[in-house]
């Protein structure tokens, strides 16, 4: 059974979503073969490979075990205690840096779609359930 946070929070992140699905797709300046294999498919596959291929190459080192307060991918505990504001709140964290997370995650180069792609690719990782745009 949903929360009314869990509400909030899954159209704060469908809207988020559908705003962003034109913006330039280039997370770093430098990326892997597996954003252009995405490529392929429908925008919303484009939008996720580009959040996973930023997690892994920047949130993961944090995020994947929850060092230093950071909640853990897939930790729905340590999500919920988070703000469901997710595009209002915790984006602009991730964007600007909150507590111990540097901003962008210490690269200054990511663009505001890669981290934004990023947010929803751990979002779907540990709340799947969820439905997506």
């Amino acid at each position: 059974m949903f929360r009314v946070q869990d509400w909030v929070l899954m159209m704060a992140v469908v809207c988020l979503v559908a705003c962003s699905a034109d913006s330039d797709d280039s997370a770093m300046t430098q990326t892997n073969g597996a954003s252009n294999q995405a490529g392929e498919g429908y925008w919303r596959d484009r939008y996720l490979a580009l959040g996973q291929l930023t997690y892994e190459e920047v949130c993961a080192s944090c995020h994947a075990e929850g060092l230093d307060g950071a909640p853990a991918t897939g930790d729905r505990t340590a999500w919920s205690t988070r703000s469901p504001l997710w595009s209002a709140i915790l984006l602009n964290h991730a964007k600007d840096g909150y507590l111990d997370m540097p901003a962008s995650g210490g690269h200054p180069e990511l663009t505001e779609k890669a981290i934004e792609a990023a947010g929803e690719y751990m979002l779907s990782e540990t709340f799947p359930e969820l439905p997506r745009g």
